[in-house]
């Protein structure tokens, strides 16, 4: 397969098609986040094909015609789900945002950057597929697309729950410098059992907390590691006590619902309170579903008002909850790249910026974090 431009082809234009390919490819990664949460957007629709389609009439501009198929069989997905032919799920959202992130390794490699991970049967093979994806019937889609992901990205996979292993976080608390007494081993205990409560939280603590950890030591441990390892083992205790039915709802929630949803926190809170030794991780614990920019709860409160443990924990929350999917989701452990970009995309509004740096740095320090 020839990836490379003609060698007459000016070196302007080379550089004005690699600054608008990367605006596009951003453009496009933005539309795909916020479609899942708006469906039915038509408008993001439109802009999200308009993206596309002119990425693929640049590639042909500079005689990069070897690439268009893939671009092509992403307009025909898109043409679907304009005409309404197709829904739009995570599913689909993942399947696009990895065809996109191959299509930019491609372009990179043509215009002399690194080597791409598709060869040419692969490339041939994926525009063929997102092709088929287009015209399979609509009561197939959703295992020709779990199909499709799996073959994009290996690591995406049924989740198997993690079993309670007190050997692992007794050599984690120990790695932090935090001894594991009576209270904490307590915690972790409570943290367990609150993880039988639904197959779908099995082993998200320790995996919470070992990322909690790392990013909070990265950032110069502004918070005391056991006080935030307290904070991220009972952050979520409250959520045990919700009607599994609502736990595991498919739709949205009612008013009620989410007043019963939202009042989660102040459980953690009111039992940490009573420890006077653990008033740091009660306030963390509340404070874990704030935003930033002053729109979260219980208190609104911004981001100058809220712990850096609660900052760092409803980053470390979110990423969980992006990467293995929770009850009316898939139930599969999901690409790191919808994750990332979502909570990239977010910095500043939800979650801290300062914070997502440095959740970033950790991740390109240990990767293995990330594939829990």
């Amino acid at each position: 397969m020839i990836t490379t431009p003609p060698a007459e082809l000016p070196g302007d234009l080379l550089e004005d098609f690699r600054q608008e390919a990367v605006e596009q490819f951003q453009r496009s990664e933005q539309l795909l986040i916020e479609l899942e949460r708006s469906p039915n957007d038509n408008e993001r629709l439109r802009d999200l094909f308009r993206q596309v389609h002119s990425l693929k009439g640049n590639l042909g501009y500079i005689g990069l015609n070897t690439l268009m198929p893939l671009p092509q069989a992403m307009e025909d997905v898109l043409g679907c789900l304009r005409e309404a032919r197709l829904s739009f799920d995570s599913l689909l959202g993942d399947i696009l945002l990895l065809a996109l992130d191959h299509l930019k390794e491609l372009i990179e490699q043509a215009l002399g950057g690194a080597s791409a991970r598709l060869d040419h049967s692969q490339f041939k093979a994926l525009s063929q597929a997102l092709s088929a994806l287009a015209a399979t019937p609509a009561a197939r889609q959703t295992d020709i697309r779990r199909a499709l992901l799996q073959q994009l990205d290996p690591g995406t996979r049924l989740a198997n729950p993690a079993p309670a292993d007190d050997s692992h976080a007794t050599e984690l608390l120990e790695r932090y410098g935090i001894p594991l007494d009576a209270d904490l081993r307590f915690f972790i205990e409570l943290m367990h059992a609150s993880e039988r409560r639904s197959h779908y939280w099995q082993g998200r603590g320790m995996r919470q907390l070992e990322l909690a950890l790392a990013i909070n030591q990265f950032g110069g441990t502004p918070e005391q590691p056991a006080q935030l390892a307290a904070a991220v083992c009972l952050h979520d205790l409250g959520m045990a006590f919700l009607p599994l039915e609502m736990l595991h709802k498919d739709a949205g929630f009612s008013y009620e619902e989410r007043r019963q949803m939202q009042a989660h926190p102040h459980l953690a809170y009111d039992l940490l309170n009573r420890m006077p030794k653990w008033g740091p991780a009660a306030e963390i614990a509340l404070q874990h579903q704030e935003r930033a920019d002053g729109s979260g709860y219980p208190k609104g409160l911004r981001e100058a008002e809220t712990s850096s443990g609660a900052l760092i924990l409803t980053i470390v929350d979110t990423f969980d909850a992006r990467t293995h999917e929770r009850a009316h989701h898939t139930l599969s452990k999901r690409p790191l790249l919808r994750a990332i970009l979502e909570i990239n995309g977010l910095a500043g509004s939800q979650f801290s910026a300062h914070w997502v740096g440095i959740f970033n740095r950790t991740l390109q320090q240990h990767p293995e974090l990330a594939h829990r």
